[in-house]
């Protein structure tokens, strides 16, 4: 078995798809939701605990983050801050299991999930939102885009962009030589 943890319940339906685009067995998958990037990085949080419990049956650990936002006055936002504090959870962890991490983020290194998908769009439609927003009198996120302009549409991203090799592979290595 191996785990993915997370931050959201957005996150869970995302790997879901992915695993199937990768067909990547599902099934030997245990995903923990953290409810927050905040919660993830304390040691003491009851899903650390379980997965304790159970790291006789657990081959490798995959940890998962959005960057944010490096302005964003809480300490653990932006994608360094982010790196650091993974690499420290997972030192503490002390877990006998292969853990590895990974930041969500768009090519400059920030935002979240949606970021991300947004970062692989093509360059028209790119574009389209970049107009949108100039003219709009107040700032949209990329949650705000992603929603607005993709979610409800079901829109078939390309899981096989560049932008998915590094997640791609990770989740591939996530995978190898289970008990």
């Amino acid at each position: 078995m191996v785990i993915i943890g997370y931050e959201g319940q957005s996150d869970g339906e995302f790997f879901d798809t992915l695993l199937d685009t990768y067909e990547l067995d599902k099934n030997n998958v245990i995903y923990y939701e953290f409810k927050g990037k905040d919660n993830l990085f304390k040691i003491s949080h009851s899903n650390y605990d379980e997965i304790e419990e159970d790291l006789a049956k657990i081959d490798r650990i995959l940890l998962v983050v959005d960057a944010d936002n490096k302005k964003d006055p809480n300490p653990n936002r932006g994608y360094g801050a982010s790196k650091k504090k993974l690499k420290e959870i997972i030192e503490n962890l002390e877990f006998d299991v292969p853990v590895d991490y990974y930041i969500m983020c768009d090519e400059k290194r920030e935002g979240n999930l949606e970021s991300f998908l947004l970062s692989i769009l093509d360059d028209e439609q790119k574009e389209c939102i970049k107009k949108f927003r100039d003219c709009y009198k107040y700032e949209l996120t990329d949650k705000w885009a992603y929603s607005t302009f993709y979610k409800d549409k079901k829109y078939p991203f390309d899981y096989s962009h560049p932008n998915f090799d590094e997640l791609k592979q990770k989740l591939k290595n996530l995978f190898k030589e289970q008990k």
